[in-house]
């Protein structure tokens, strides 16, 4: 072999050892919500910006400018003006707010100001990593002109969001991510069918759709075992109809001895975990079914993790296109299901395959969201054929019930219903309203009042009943 060749060969194991490791480096980076309280020092914020800068921009224009905040006040004042609720915006040590002024590409077809910023949110993110920083862009700001006002920024720079960086104080499981085959083609398209609908409407979903949806929905949100909120949404663990749920289905646990346990399409294995922290000993197996390998995995991963106290064994349906719990005949004891019936047009299929898998003299606990209740942002939608997914990108394809429907279902599968309860009646909405009201005016004492009733009144078997949130059915 010639000197040449050796410098050829020496060369191309460089740059496949240089690709492998920036695939290791894309493959390990995610999203950090949890961070250590030690500071960053400016010359790692300026190591990440200057690998932003050396991403290329529209005509060479360079017009982006950060700003990286690291006072306390002033990450509180861009959260009140830009109205962002993570809390990771104020436990990261450092905020970067990322401009650009799009004054010279406002009709640009192709967005090249917004893919110039993305280019370089990409390389503060991937920088992060390389130094074993923790770091996520936080894109869901109502009010991202505030963010610009909060820092005497002048208007003709327009705010992309923040990157909240610090070092990690945790490790989440990572996403599922699409195989390249299912995204790349050659030369023409190839892909069969919508990956997903734009509407809510279930009939228009297959089940291969709703499943994919779930499964690339499926991402660590950044709540952890202690229960501290990371992301804007409430920690359902946590609420009152949550609550209900966990210490009905213990409750069924004390009436049979060592029974197994399913939960049916579990998602993140929130119900799931419940059971294993507060019943763990009880159970003789308990599983988690659901409709994709992706979620059993996440399921798996983020409970080894959080170092549960007992194990869980994760279930995936057997079949692309009907619903199949992988358990045979009259195997389960206690079952339960979260408000999942909601995502499918006719549930009944899936209702009969619980039947089947449930022991006679079996209990399962169901839980429906109601037609009657007034749910505004689906009615709204409904009125102005606005169908877009929008307030429902954490649930997809969803169809509330009648209580009429529901119990025809349970019959036509073969349950029997023991018990009935309505969750969360429509008159606590009222309560609800004249409580933050309360707040507001500095009536404390008044709110904690109507607090307290709400709690007593969340649960009722009477006339309310029908006009419930959530309607909860005991079967068997």
């Amino acid at each position: 072999m010639t000197t040449q060749d050796t410098t050829l060969l020496t060369g191309d194991t460089l740059a496949s050892a240089s690709g492998d490791d920036f695939l290791a480096l894309l493959e390990r980076r995610h999203s950090t919500r949890m961070f250590k309280e030690t500071p960053v020092s400016q010359e790692l914020i300026s190591r990440m910006v200057k690998a932003a800068t050396l991403l290329p921009t529209s005509c060479n224009r360079q017009l982006w400018h950060f700003i990286a905040v690291t006072e306390p006040d002033l990450k509180r004042k861009v959260s009140k003006l830009s109205d962002a609720q993570q809390s990771y915006l104020y436990d990261a040590p450092v905020l970067i707010a990322v401009f650009y002024d799009t004054s010279l590409e406002t009709r640009n077809p192709c967005c090249t100001a917004e893919v110039t910023v993305g280019m370089s949110i990409s390389a503060l993110l991937l920088a992060a990593e390389a130094h074993n920083l923790g770091a996520i862009y936080l894109g869901g700001i109502r009010r991202p002109a505030g963010i610009g006002k909060a820092l005497g920024v002048p208007p003709y720079l327009k705010c992309f969001g923040l990157v909240c960086v610090g070092w990690k104080d945790d490790e989440p499981p990572a996403p599922n991510r699409r195989p390249v085959q299912d995204v790349l083609s050659f030369n023409t398209f190839d892909l069969q069918h919508e990956r997903y609908r734009a509407d809510i409407r279930p009939h228009l979903w297959t089940l291969e759709q709703i499943a994919d949806f779930r499964d690339k929905l499926l991402w660590y949100k950044g709540v952890h075992i202690d229960g501290k909120t990371l992301h804007v949404d409430a920690d359902v663990r946590f609420s009152p109809l949550f609550q209900f749920m966990t210490t009905r289905l213990g409750l069924m646990l004390e009436n049979v001895a060592t029974p197994r346990v399913l939960d049916v399409l579990s998602f993140n294995g929130d119900v799931v975990m419940q059971l294993i922290t507060a019943y763990n000993g009880q159970m003789a197996e308990l599983y988690a079914y659901d409709l994709t390998p992706g979620i059993a995995r996440y399921i798996t991963e983020r409970f080894e993790r959080l170092r549960l106290p007992g194990t869980c064994t994760c279930l995936v349906n057997a079949e692309a296109n009907q619903f199949l719990i992988p358990l045979p005949d009259g195997h389960i004891q206690i079952m339960s299901c979260y408000e999942r019936l909601e995502h499918f047009e006719d549930p009944l299929p899936l209702l009969r395959e619980m039947r089947r898998v449930l022991a006679p003299g079996g209990r399962l606990l169901l839980l429906v969201s109601n037609r009657y209740y007034p749910h505004m942002y689906r009615y709204k939608r409904m009125r102005n054929k606005n169908y877009s997914l929008g307030r429902n990108w954490n649930r997809g394809p969803e169809r509330k019930y009648e209580p009429a429907q529901v119990e025809r279902l349970l019959r036509e599968a073969g349950f029997r219903i023991t018990d009935a309860f309505g969750l969360q009646p429509v008159h606590l909405k009222m309560y609800d309203l004249g409580i933050k009201l309360c707040r507001r005016l500095g009536w404390h004492r008044l709110a904690d009042r109507w607090a307290d009733r709400v709690m007593q009144g969340y649960v009722t078997d009477g006339f309310f009943r029908t006009f419930s949130s959530t309607l909860a059915y005991e079967l068997e």
